[in-house]
């Protein structure tokens, strides 16, 4: 079993948290919709949840693939500068 690393760690926890607000953002914006007598505050606020974890998520999504492609990045220049370092020993 690979041995994760504290970021990855890290995310995985951040996206189970945000599932769960998107979650709990929809619930509660159904239930206010459907309630007759609602605050509009707490309306908002159901709103206000839904929109920030939403952006949340997708901001992770982002993070996630700059992420991957650092790596390849960071692997492609290793690359290089392997074969350039063989071609100047030769």
């Amino acid at each position: 079993m690979a041995k994760l690393t504290n970021e990855e760690i890290f995310i995985a926890v951040v996206v189970r948290v945000n599932r769960m607000l998107i979650i709990l953002g929809i619930f509660f914006f159904i239930y206010f919709l459907l309630n007759t007598k609602v605050n509009v505050y707490l309306f908002l606020l159901a709103l206000l949840n839904l929109a920030f974890s939403l952006l949340s998520y997708k901001h992770l999504l982002i993070t996630n693939r700059l992420a991957a492609e650092l790596e390849r990045a960071k692997a492609a220049l290793g690359d290089v500068s392997k074969e350039i370092r063989e071609m100047h020993q030769g």
